[in-house]
């Protein structure tokens, strides 16, 4: 295992992908095989690979706002955003979590449903106001700054 972590870390994912057969061929460590399998496919961008390690890790017990946050970002590559959103909503359902509702908003905004995105970028905002401080960079939210509640968002930023 940490030789296959380190292989990703030096960015070599086909070298991690040979490494990590061992591990999934043993019951005790297919699911640790499967997130660095998955670790692996989307540094090399193979989204739909990771999806289908993704879908074999849910038989295993693991860590699944992991999962499901790198589902999303993987369906988003794969222009599937109502596939990513379905995975937030997922995740918000079970979790309550701030990146969550970040996250959705993001893939709302892409998707053209500004209110409801701005509804839960005031949600992720209000539960973490650290996310604040990305607001203006993040280009998913590109077509919300021309709005007064984005705006007030940022003025919250700025005199928080």
């Amino acid at each position: 295992m940490i030789e296959v972590e380190g292989w990703l870390e030096l960015e070599c994912p086909e070298k991690a992908l040979e490494k990590v057969t061992s591990l999934l061929d043993h019951p005790a460590g297919r699911a640790v095989g499967l997130v660095l399998q998955v670790r692996a496919f989307v540094t090399m961008n193979d989204f739909e690979k990771a999806l289908e390690a993704l879908q074999n890790l849910s038989e295993f017990e693991h860590d699944q706002e992991w999962a499901d946050l790198t589902e999303a970002w993987c369906r988003k590559r794969l222009d599937d955003l109502p596939g990513a959103v379905g995975c937030m909503e997922r995740l918000i359902d079970r979790d309550k979590c701030s990146i969550g509702h970040f996250n959705l908003a993001c893939y709302l905004a892409l998707m053209g449903e500004r209110q409801r995105a701005l509804d839960e970028l005031a949600i992720a905002c209000g539960m973490d106001p650290r996310f604040r401080k990305l607001l203006e960079d993040e280009k998913d939210l590109e077509s919300l700054h021309d709005d007064p509640s984005f705006k007030a968002l940022l003025l919250r930023k700025r005199s928080g």
